[in-house]
């Protein structure tokens, strides 16, 4: 217990039972000092609840300001809701010009999409959606981006606003399709992915066949590519980021060219051989023209889906007429025919020998001539001259003038047996036959008297007769072969010794010197010997 008495205080405590103590306190001021110390923190607490309680009443309606608050800023102001995103394009907080550039640079301008091959999806290219009239509507995607927050009724909106504040909000663009733009380059890529087929070809490589596989190509079904386009434009451009192209396959034309390649292949090696014989030299000639050469005569020409294997003219006509320039000047080939046998060649027949011809020569007249002098040193018949100089029936022969000669083969009327030849000297009086180049036979012989000579030329055997009479000398000849007639009408030929008609043998003891009116004279086994070894077509040369 305490009381206050003048300027002490005393109190009375009792620590222990039945003692009581007294306690002196001293203050250092008055009871007025004490009342406004207390008075002082009484009111710092009052304003310390005070402020508390407002604090505490603050802090519950703060959603609510804070929501009004929103609520009143985005009404009055053209600002998007932060948090808004429009197909993974932020535009919280943007203005709509400022959005729709945005949105239309990320999805209309910088975007590019792959057009992949439906069929082969390995196959793909990048295009911008544009291209094909596929776009986002930003306008009307912007619309509805500006719209959150703005539309229905005052709870909806705040609601609205309550939800993209806390958790934002994605919204879908809005994806529109131009059909005609569409269509248009669809078209445009169509020619871009075309591949044209490959049809099977050959080529040479000098004298190396070349075969090439046929390949399909591939085209744009713009029709099927268009269709697909148009049913999800939506989900082209925002899910899959895809454009479906419809591709067809293109078949060749020409698949298979097996048969030319092995036409081809059979004239490369075919290794034609043009084999050529002169009759008047007794000369023999091959030529073989190269793989490479051949090669170059080969023409493959493409006509649609078939393929065409022939020889170019031109080469060989070029090829034979090189032939034919370096046999000289007086000696020819009938070109035709040499073509022909080289295309035989070269498909694989076999064919004969060629015979070379002969042009006709020149001869000047001297002063002593004559047309039997003429014709022994040309080697042919006074009448063959007649033929080929007409004028001289009229004039007859001027010294100087320029005669035409026959061919040296001119007399050769028969098919040339190649593989057979008489020679006889008119100097030595000896014949000799040759088969297959060979020296066969050699005989001795009697040629014509010089008052009835036997011509020197390039003749053949022309008949056979096995015992020509000769009336004019009233002779038989067994195992006669003509080959040339002296003057039209009178043959000239070999045969063996001559019997009169009454039965007497000539000449038997004069053979190895002229004897007779221009044949050739054999003994009668020889005659016979050479009768049935030497066919009509046998050249006789006979040389002084």
């Amino acid at each position: 217990m305490c009381f206050i008495r003048s300027s002490r205080a005393y109190c009375m405590s009792s620590r222990a039972p039945g003692l009581v103590r007294w306690e002196i306190m001293i203050t250092d001021g008055s009871a007025s000092c004490m009342n406004r110390k207390i008075r002082r923190v009484a009111g710092i607490f009052l304003r310390f609840v005070m402020l508390l309680m407002l604090g505490i009443i603050a802090f519950g309606f703060a959603p609510v300001l804070l929501t009004l608050g929103s609520y009143c800023y985005f009404q009055l102001t053209d600002e998007m809701l932060p948090g808004i995103a429009v197909g993974g394009v932020s535009v919280g907080g943007f203005l709509p010009d400022e959005a729709a550039r945005v949105l239309n640079k990320n999805w209309n301008e910088d975007l590019h999409l792959q057009a992949v091959d439906i069929n082969t999806p390995s196959h793909s290219w990048e295009i911008a959606p544009s291209e094909l009239g596929l776009s986002v509507a930003v306008d009307e995607t912007i619309a509805n981006a500006y719209g959150l927050g703005r539309s229905g009724n005052l709870l909806e909106s705040v609601r609205t606003i309550l939800g993209v504040l806390k958790y934002g909000a994605e919204l879908d663009p809005v994806v529109e399709l131009d059909l005609v733009l569409a269509k248009q380059g669809l078209e445009r890529w169509a020619e871009r992915v075309y591949i044209a087929p490959r049809d099977a070809d050959l080529n040479l490589d000098e004298d190396r066949l070349v075969q090439i596989e046929s390949l399909p190509g591939r085209t744009l079904d713009v029709a099927a590519s268009l269709l697909m386009l148009a049913e999800e434009p939506e989900s082209i451009l925002l899910d899959h980021q895809l454009i479906p192209f419809v591709l067809l396959e293109v078949p060749a034309q020409r698949q298979d060219v097996s048969l030319q390649a092995e036409t081809v292949q059979k004239l490369l090696g075919s290794s034609p051989i043009l084999r050529a014989y002169d009759p008047v030299t007794d000369e023999r000639f091959v030529w073989s023209p190269e793989p490479v050469l051949i090669a170059s005569w080969i023409n493959i020409e493409s006509d649609g889906d078939r393929l065409s294997i022939s020889l170019h003219d031109e080469s060989l006509t070029r090829y034979v007429k090189e032939i034919e320039e370096s046999l000289g000047d007086v000696r020819v080939l009938d070109i035709v025919v040499v073509e022909e046998t080289l295309r035989s060649g070269l498909l694989g027949e076999e064919s004969e020998s060629l015979v070379i011809e002969y042009l006709p020569g020149t001869y000047v007249v001297e002063p002593d001539d004559n047309l039997v002098s003429i014709s022994f040193k040309v080697g042919m018949p006074y009448w063959k001259l007649q033929e080929f100089n007409p004028e001289l029936a009229v004039s007859g022969l001027v010294p100087g003038e320029t005669l035409i000669v026959p061919p040296k083969d001119d007399m050769l009327t028969l098919p040339v047996i190649q593989k057979k030849r008489i020679v006889i000297s008119l100097s030595e009086q000896r014949m000799w036959t040759y088969q297959e180049g060979e020296l066969l036979q050699s005989y001795i012989v009697s040629t014509g008297i010089p008052n009835s000579p036997t011509l020197p030329g390039l003749f053949q055997v022309s008949t056979h007769n096995e015992n020509a009479y000769a009336s004019i000398w009233d002779l038989y000849m067994p195992h006669f072969l003509g080959i040339y007639e002296a003057v039209p009408g009178f043959m000239n030929g070999i045969h063996g010794l001559p019997m009169l008609s009454g039965g007497r043998r000539l000449w038997a003891n004069v053979l190895g010197q002229p004897a007779s009116f221009g044949c050739i004279i054999l003994d009668l086994g020889a005659a016979q010997e050479l009768y049935y070894w030497a066919e009509d077509g046998v050249v006789v040369e006979i040389g002084f």
